[in-house]
């Protein structure tokens, strides 16, 4: 989370990617470093021990919401 707000405060668009067990803890940073709306991409937890198609399933699931976040669409995902 640190380094995508890093690099949107230096104008750089940027998407940080979390899973569902972490999101309170994305937004307390994010909050912490002064863009509590900051918008990031969420997908199911665990990844670690998941088979190439669940794997697969959640780099879709954040390609989705990434494109949003990135060309603008923020609002969209942050209220999701």
């Amino acid at each position: 989370m640190h380094d995508g707000i890093s690099f949107e405060q230096l104008g750089k668009p940027a998407l940080v990617i979390c899973t569902h067990p972490f999101e309170q803890t994305g937004r307390n940073i994010a909050r912490a470093l002064g863009l509590a709306e900051y918008p990031f991409a969420m997908v199911d937890h665990p990844i670690g021990s998941r088979t190439l198609p669940e794997l697969r399933a959640r780099a879709e699931e954040a390609y989705r919401q990434g494109i949003a976040i990135l060309v603008g669409e923020r609002a969209a995902v942050a209220a999701r």
